[in-house]
């Protein structure tokens, strides 16, 4: 391979969220490798305790780097794209920060984020964020389902399936998530804006015009902090929901990913 994807999942997601993505790519770019890993405190953990949980944050960022370094080791000189959905792009996100500020180089040559969750909902109340941190510092280790932080409204994740509805289909849902893991998701959520500042690598950005967590003017708010704007490349999707690659749009979606990846291969 000459270029590889490292892809992180997103939250009560697994690896094999990436197969559409990397069927299309065994097909069209035989020299573009797909890897993607169970992320830390989700479903497919092979430490069944810490489903649902996460004792440190800063473990998702160990992860990530730890396994780039294993990738870099078995592809010596392809260019590495960290690709991140939903929650993954927060993790692939804070990292880089984390790099930049520490005066380092992130290890990796692009970004790619799908339906990055770039702020939190405007008409999500003040009162139940202070709630759950509050209790979180009590009891972090309580655990709360995303429907009832949405007060029971459905959250639609593509054009014909609901988050609560994955648990009948996906043996990997977690119904109920620690409060400690869901504060640690809000601080990084708030903190997303101050990392698209830190971005120095081209990046593709795709979201959907019906994504139950972020609005479309949002994530053009976030996107508009990339300092340098000729490195950006962004998607929209007006009639797309959150899960883009296993949406009704999933073949414009991979097929745009797919063209980034040939302009970045042209690029090098």
């Amino acid at each position: 391979p000459d270029t590889v994807l490292i892809g992180l999942h997103g939250f009560c997601g697994a690896s094999i969220d990436y197969e559409n993505l990397a069927t299309h790519l065994i097909k069209t770019q035989p020299r573009t490798a797909v890897y993607a890993y169970e992320v830390r405190g989700q479903g497919k953990d092979p430490l069944k305790e810490r489903r649902g949980d996460i004792d440190d944050p800063e473990n998702w960022s160990t992860d990530l780097l730890a396994f780039t370094k294993l990738v870099r080791e078995e592809n010596p000189g392809a260019t590495v794209v960290w690709f991140g959905e939903s929650m993954g792009s927060l993790i692939l996100s804070q990292t880089y920060r984390d790099l930049v500020a520490k005066g380092e180089t992130p290890p990796c040559d692009a970004l790619g984020l799908t339906s990055p969750v770039v702020k939190i909902r405007d008409d999500f109340p003040t009162w139940k964020k202070e709630l759950v941190r509050g209790l979180s510092k009590v009891a972090p280790g309580a655990r709360v389902s995303l429907e009832a932080l949405s007060g029971g409204e459905p959250v639609p994740m593509t054009e014909d399936t609901v988050h609560s509805e994955q648990s009948e289909t996906n043996s990997w849902h977690i119904d109920k998530h620690t409060l400690r893991l869901l504060v640690a998701l809000g601080d990084m959520i708030e903190e997303m804006p101050a990392c698209a500042a830190t971005y120095q690598v081209p990046t593709i950005v795709l979201h959907g015009g019906n994504d139950f967590f972020t609005s479309p003017d949002d994530v053009k708010s976030f996107t508009g902090e990339i300092r340098d704007q000729s490195m950006l490349t962004r998607c929209f999707y007006p009639e797309g929901h959150h899960l883009l690659m296993y949406d009704s749009v999933r073949d414009e979606v991979i097929g745009d990913i797919a063209n980034w990846l040939d302009e970045l291969r042209d690029e090098r």
